[in-house]
Parts: structure tokens; C-alpha cells; sequence
């Protein structure tokens, strides 16, 4: 019997800029930004069109603060993190 997977997910990548961001959060901040990033990946039009700037989408996670900007590639198989706020 094969095992139980999770929910599909698209797969994350991260321009430099937001990688940076990443690597100055502490401990909780990453916690918070990893929740935001799994939401993403498991259903990537989660997020609003940013007006005039599309495709860029915006995607607020409640309760905890963190903004993540990103675009869908690859036919919905890739989310690329253009900038994150935690």
C-alpha cells in the first residue's frame, strides 16, 4: 500500500531579494512566513491581483502580519516570492 501524501503543493522559489528577507527573521518571524508560503503553495491564486501590476499577487496572512508578494510560473506548478514582510 503506498502512504498517505499531503495536499499538492507548487513548488517555491525565491529571488534574492526575498531570500535575503528570510534570512533576518528570527525564529517566530520564520514560523509565521513558512504558514504564509505553505497557504501559497497549496492553492497559489490565494492571493490578489495587484492592480497595474499584475501578475504580481498580494497575499496577507491573518492574525500574524506577514505579506508576501509573488507571481504564479509554470502553469500554476511554481510560485515565485518576490518580497516578503513579517
Amino acid at each position: 500500500m503506498s502512504p498517505k501524501h499531503g495536499p499538492w503543493r507548487a513548488k517555491a522559489i525565491f529571488t534574492p531579494t526575498a531570500q535575503r528577507q528570510i534570512d533576518g527573521y528570527d525564529t517566530q518571524e520564520t514560523i509565521a512566513v513558512d504558514r504564509a508560503i505553505v497557504a501559497i503553495q497549496t492553492d497559489p491564486g490565494i492571493g490578489d491581483l495587484t492592480p497595474g501590476r499584475e501578475p504580481l499577487r498580494d497575499y496577507n496572512e491573518l492574525g500574524t502580519g506577514v505579506r508576501v508578494v509573488y507571481y504564479i510560473a509554470e502553469y500554476g506548478s511554481h510560485v515565485v516570492i518576490v518580497y516578503i514582510e513579517a
